[in-house]
């Protein structure tokens, strides 16, 4: 009993450190999108935007490989470091789509992250083999991407974010469940479950956020 209460507490602090982290990116987009000189200064920086999101990628590796080395405060300061820059680059999505939009498709997606979340959390089937395969689909969606970025075919990009949307609602489920069997396997001091916290947090968060781009990418209303 009081273990099955520990592994409600460790969730608990993953789904608070992803909403955290959602809420401050929403409130950097928002902040940017709102202050129209500096969301036209980050707009027409293509080489810019090319570092930040460079950034984001070192920062979601190092996190993910080195937390365990990191204090708890060096590893929410790199939480709070990849939360607001990522809110500076989706502050863009303010120009290319309504705000009734993107506010509409990110509580779509929230429910669907939500379905496949839950499902992954107590579903007794093993999704070992189905994660493997999504993460190499993963890495075929990241190939396709950088080669569209060359070509621009919409054809091509529709079918991506189909995809996309099925690849992460999946991988919702399958990091669902491999926290709650992280948790159930491993023996941990607090501080370590608390730096689990926050990487089961950031992996999540990138499920939702990459839900939510490829559905808006299908059902966004452009300006």
């Amino acid at each position: 009993m009081f273990e099955r209460y520990k592994e409600k507490t460790f969730i608990s602090r993953v789904f608070f450190n992803m909403t955290w982290a959602l809420a401050l990116t929403g409130l950097t987009a928002l902040g940017v999108a709102s202050y129209p000189p500096f969301l036209n200064a980050v707009a027409s920086n293509p080489a810019g935007m090319m570092i930040l999101v460079l950034l984001e990628f070192v920062l979601v590796a190092y996190l993910s490989r080195r937390i365990m080395e990191l204090s708890i405060g060096a590893a929410y300061l790199g939480m709070i470091a990849f939360s607001v820059i990522n809110g500076v680059t989706l502050s863009l999505l303010f120009i290319l789509y309504t705000a009734q939009s993107i506010v509409l498709v990110f509580f779509a997606s929230a429910a669907l992250f939500l379905v496949t979340g839950a499902w992954g959390y107590f579903t007794k089937r093993d999704l070992s083999t189905a994660g493997r395969f999504l993460f190499m689909t993963l890495f075929g969606l990241i190939l396709v991407s950088l080669l569209n970025f060359f070509f621009r075919s919409e054809a091509v990009m529709y079918l991506y974010s189909i995809v996309s949307v099925l690849v992460f609602s999946g991988l919702t489920a399958y990091d669902m469940q491999f926290l709650r069997r992280l948790f159930e396997f491993t023996d941990l001091t607090g501080e370590q479950y608390e730096k689990l916290a926050i990487v089961g947090a950031l992996r999540l968060y990138l499920d939702l956020i990459n839900i939510f781009l490829s559905l808006l990418r299908l059902f966004g209303r452009r300006r």
